[in-house]
C-alpha cells in the first residue's frame, strides 16, 4: 500500500548538564500537526548511573520526570506550569506521558491546538539537592490549521472487481500521527475512525464516493475518492505497503528501504476460490518518478542466483519485502519497487508507487557531541555522533583523531573515563566517501578532577 511521504529526522544526542553518563535522545527534533489531530513525541534516556560528591561516587534514584512548554525554538527554557509532571495529579487531560522512569520520555498531546505550537523539553530529577539535570534543546511541534486531508489508496485502479480488497488512508501532508477520523460514504458518516479504512471482499454496494476529515476539525474534510465495483473477479486481499515512498542518502551510505505486503489469498476462476502461494518475489528500479515500470533485469529476483551484490533482500515471501542498498551510487537516483509472483498468473500483483531514493554526493557530514561543553575532566564520558542532514540510514564511518585513523566504524563513538590523551581533533566521514569529511571537532581534557554540578 502507497503512503504519504513523511520528512524524518535524524535525532540529536543531548547530554544533561551537571553530571556524566546520562542522554536524552529525540528521533524528531521537530514535527508538525494539523490543529485537532494527535501528535507523539518520541523520547528515549539513559539514566544518570552515578555522580561524583566530595570524591566519592554516589548512585542516584530518578525521582521526577517532566515536560514543559518553552517558547523559544528548539531551546529550552524552564517554564511552569509543567505540561506534564509525575509528582503532580492535576495533569492537563490532553497530554499524556507514555514513558516511565527508567528509558522511555514519550510524551502525547491529543487534539492539538494552537497554543500547542512550541517547543516541548523533557526534565529529569533525582534524590540529590546539587544536582538538577535540564537540556537545551526539545521537540519543535508546528500547528497548522484547516489543512485539508487526502485519501490515498493501496490500489492505482479506481475500478475494481468483486472479491477484491482495498485500503483508503486518510492523510494529511503535515500531520504523521495517531490521527481520529470521521470517514463519509456518498456523504453519511461511516463507524470506522482510523486513520485506515480497509474494505475487504468488495461487491457492488462499496461503490460511491468516500472522503474523510478529522474528528476534531471538519474544515480538514478531504476531497471526495471514487470508487467503482465491478462483477469481475481476480485475486483476493494484496496489499502492499511503504512506511515511506521517500528517501535521501549520501553516496557511499547505506539505504533501507522498509516493505511490507499482505500476500493474495485466492483467485475467483469461474466462481471456484483457487488458494495462491508466493513462488517469487522482485524489486525493480524505475526513472520514472513514484511510477512503477517493469523493467528488466530486476535488482533482485529470489528466482535468480545472480543478483546484485549491492542490493540485499531483508525479506521474505510471508509479509516483509524490506530491500537494504549498501555502498548507494548516483545510478540509485530512481525509483524502487517490489513485485510478488505467484502460482497462477491471475495473481501477480505489485502497486503503482514505489520508493523514491534522492542520491545527494559529497554532503560533509557533521558531529554531535552529547555535551555541549568542549572541556571535559578526567573519568568524564562523552559521545560523539556522526551524522547527515540526509542519510538516516546505516553509516559505515571512518573516525579520525588529529588526521590518524581510529578502530571505530559505528556512527557513535564512545569516550568512556576520559584521560589528557582522549585531548584533540576529531573528524569523521562515510567510509566510502571521504568527500563528506566533516569539521573538525575539538575536545579538551583537563587534568584535574572535579564536578561539575548545575543548579
Amino acid at each position: 500500500m502507497a503512503v504519504w511521504d513523511k520528512n524524518r529526522l535524524w535525532g540529536l544526542l543531548f547530554l544533561l548538564a551537571g553530571a556524566v553518563g546520562q542522554t536524552v535522545i529525540y528521533p524528531l527534533t521537530s514535527t508538525c500537526a494539523v490543529r485537532g489531530s494527535t501528535a507523539t513525541l518520541p523520547c528515549t534516556f539513559t539514566p544518570l548511573k552515578t555522580f561524583s560528591d566530595g570524591g566519592r561516587e554516589v548512585p542516584p534514584e530518578l525521582i521526577r520526570v517532566v515536560w514543559y512548554q518553552s517558547q523559544q525554538h528548539q531551546l529550552c527554557q524552564l517554564n511552569k506550569p509543567f505540561v506534564y509532571d509525575s509528582d503532580s495529579k492535576n495533569h492537563k487531560q490532553r497530554f499524556e506521558y507514555l514513558g516511565d522512569k527508567k528509558t522511555n520520555c514519550t510524551l502525547q498531546i491529543r487534539d492539538v491546538q494552537q497554543r500547542d505550537h512550541a517547543t516541548f523539553c523533557f526534565r529529569m530529577e533525582v534524590d540529590h539537592t546539587k544536582v538538577h539535570f535540564n537540556i537545551s534543546r526539545g521537540v519543535t511541534v508546528r500547528v497548522v490549521d484547516s489543512t485539508k486531508m487526502r485519501i490515498i489508496s493501496s490500489s492505482d485502479d479506481k475500478k475494481l472487481s468483486r472479491g477484491e480488497t482495498v485500503t483508503l488512508l486518510c492523510a494529511s501532508v503535515c500531520t504523521f500521527h495517531q490521527l481520529e477520523v470521521t470517514w463519509f460514504k456518498d456523504g453519511h458518516a461511516l463507524s470506522e475512525t482510523g486513520p485506515s479504512l480497509e474494505l475487504d471482499f468488495l461487491t457492488a454496494e462499496d461503490s460511491g464516493n468516500y472522503t474523510c476529515a478529522l474528528k476534531a476539525n471538519m474544515e480538514t474534510l478531504s476531497e471526495p475518492y471514487s470508487l467503482q465495483v465491478t462483477g469481475e473477479t481476480g485475486a483476493v486481499g494484496q496489499t502492499v505497503n511503504y512506511p515511506f515512498t521517500s528517501t535521501c542518502a549520501v553516496t557511499g551510505s547505506t539505504a533501507t528501504l522498509p516493505c511490507t505486503f499482505t500476500p493474495p489469498k485466492s483467485v475467483d476462476q469461474r466462481g471456484r476460490e483457487v488458494p495462491l502461494k508466493i513462488v517469487r518475489v522482485l524489486w525493480y528500479q524505475s526513472h520514472c518518478y513514484q511510477l512503477y515500470q517493469l523493467t528488466k533485469p530486476s535488482v533482485y529476483d529470489s528466482d535468480s542466483t545472480n543478483n546484485k551484490p549491492r542490493y540485499q533482500y531483508l525479506g521474505d515471501m510471508k509479509t516483509n519485502c524490506t530491500l537494504q542498498i549498501r555502498d548507494v551510487q548516483q545510478r540509485d537516483n530512481a525509483s524502487f519497487s517490489f513485485r510478488m509472483g505467484v502460482n497462477h498468473r491471475g495473481g501477480h500483483f505489485t502497486n503503482g508507487t514505489g520508493v523514491t531514493v534522492r542520491v545527494t554526493d559529497g554532503i560533509q557530514m557533521r558531529i554531535i557531541s552529547s555535551s555541549d561543553d568542549n572541556k571535559f575532566r578526567k573519568k568524564e564520558n562523552v559521545t560523539l555522533l556522526c551524522a547527515s542532514v540526509c542519510t538516516f540510514h546505516h553509516l559505515e564511518v571512518t573516525w579520525f583523531k588529529d588526521g590518524c585513523i581510529l578502530s571505530e566504524t559505528g556512527s557513535s563513538l564512545q569516550l568512556s573515563s576520559l584521560t589528557v590523551e582522549d585531548s584533540g581533533n576529531y573528524t569523521c566521514a562515510l567510509k566510502t566517501n571521504m568527500k563528506t569529511l566533516s569539521e573538525p571537532h575539538s575536545l579538551q581534557v583537563e587534568e584535574s578532577n572535579w564536578t561539575k554540578w548545575t543548579t
